[in-house]
């Protein structure tokens, strides 16, 4: 059981799509502004962080869904 367990599968694509848009808005929007001798910087590589990390656990759920083994086999020499 994941931490999106809860949603069904149409409402994890959603959030995925969402979360994607909103992944690549921030990668490729500006990350500075500056206008009559002001500027503001962004900080962007805590939030695309946390946007990953909940990426990685929609697939993962999604995956488990589908049937396919969250993690490859364990091989003992």
């Amino acid at each position: 059981m994941g931490i999106y367990s809860h949603l069904s599968t149409d409402e994890l694509t959603a959030k995925r799509d969402r979360l994607l848009a909103a992944l690549e808005s921030r990668l490729t929007g500006p990350s500075s502004v500056s206008s009559t001798g002001r500027s503001v910087g962004y900080q962007h590589a805590n939030q695309t962080a946390e946007i990953r990390r909940e990426l990685d656990a929609i697939n993962v759920e999604l995956s488990r869904r589908d049937g396919a083994p969250a993690r490859g086999p364990i091989y003992l020499v």
